[in-house]
């Protein structure tokens, strides 16, 4: 190119300069909008500033087991979760998610190894960000060396309110994926059933109220069962049942039968976790143990909690299901409504997804296959 009249060198220079500061205006420009709208930063439940890609495509679940289903009913999708901890992949791989959403069973499980994280192969699927248990303090600060960006949430509440850590996560995961809609609909869901079921209790006394126990593991060497500070209890309070072992037990612990008789519970719900199913406590097979003096097994009130999109037990996006499925088993006269019914509404509803009766049955009647990994 062949300018017409010479340009003074002063003349050059600043045209340079002008173009200089063009272009580094320019760079700045895009840096803060790549930085606006590639990242954010979010407060998790240990009150810490992550900063992660903004809609993430690569997540990892460790040892927080139910959050996988959170993303799933926050998103809608599940094709994200590149890798999740065995335990919960073999409750996915049980689980209608599977059929709801295939990509669950795409998640890598071998990052973790003797129960912790293995950084080396967890770098291999390649995470965005890397949801863990509050709890699990030796994981996060691993991660954190490893430059893996950690969100930390806590499986506990000080509320009575069994729907509080769902709603927490719910919440957090509107904040992460720009997805508000859905989580606002099915917290309000839950918001509604108990409202529903406090209304329908609010005239029973407490003596009219069942003597419930939570089995949490179990096998014929041991029977531990959940008190107060546990999902149980939560469940069991909101849906007009009086929990056998609050004031014995914090937490989870194991007993013996002698303290079982002594409380003798009416209903006996069996969770996820234990291979145990209502059958075996009702035939009185267990080695070791004799069930068959227990109020709950003479009547064969005894209950395997259900496994939908997760288990029912901890905080999942079948909550409010659990809450009506409960509240039946605990007052059948008050709750008349079809189970059934109820569960392909709510799946019909929030998932899109057209339950059979079959699948209805697998959800109630979960196999033992999906307590084990």
């Amino acid at each position: 190119m062949h300018w017409k009249y010479p340009l003074s060198a002063l003349a050059i220079s600043v045209l340079l300069v002008g173009c200089n500061q063009s272009d580094n205006a320019h760079k700045a420009t895009s840096n803060e909008t790549m930085e606006t709208t590639e990242e954010t930063i979010i407060k998790d439940e240990l009150n810490r500033d992550v900063t992660i890609p903004l809609n993430p495509d690569r997540v990892v679940v460790g040892g927080i087991l139910p959050y996988f289903s959170t993303w799933y009913i926050a998103t809608n999708s599940t094709k994200e979760i590149v890798g999740m901890h065995p335990n919960s992949y073999n409750a996915a791989s049980h689980s209608i998610l599977k059929d709801i959403s295939p990509d669950v069973l795409k998640a890598d499980t071998s990052f973790i190894q003797n129960g912790e994280v293995n950084i080396e192969e967890l770098m291999k699927v390649n995470p965005e960000v890397y949801f863990e248990i509050a709890s699990d303090e030796k994981s996060i600060n691993k991660l954190e060396e490893a430059g893996v960006p950690t969100v930390a949430l806590k499986a506990t509440t000080d509320s009575d309110d069994p729907l509080e850590i769902l709603n927490r996560w719910l919440t957090l995961t509107g904040e992460i994926t720009g997805t508000t809609d859905r989580p606002d609909q099915i917290i309000q869901e839950g918001k509604k059933n108990q409202q529903e079921i406090n209304e329908k209790l609010a005239n029973v006394q407490k003596e009219d109220m069942p003597k419930v126990m939570i089995l949490q593991y179990h096998n014929d060497k041991e029977i531990s069962v959940a008190g107060s500070n546990m999902h149980g209890n939560r469940w069991i309070k909101a849906t007009g049942g009086i929990d056998v072992a609050e004031k014995d037990i914090q937490g989870i612990k194991a007993v013996n039968m002698e303290q079982i008789y002594n409380w003798d519970p009416e209903i006996i719900y069996i969770t996820n976790f234990t291979e145990t199913q209502p059958i075996d406590l009702i035939n009185n097979t267990i080695s070791g143990q004799d069930w068959s003096q227990i109020k709950a097994v003479k009547n064969k009130q005894v209950y395997k909690v259900p496994l939908g999109i997760y288990r029912w037990y901890p905080p999942n996006g079948d909550a409010p299901l659990m809450l009506k499925w409960m509240a039946q088993h605990n007052h059948p006269e008050i709750f008349d409504y079809n189970m059934t019914e109820e569960i392909q509404n709510y799946y019909a509803k929030f998932y899109n997804y057209e339950v059979t009766e079959d699948q209805v049955k697998d959800i109630l009647n979960p196999s033992s296959e999906a307590a084990k990994y």
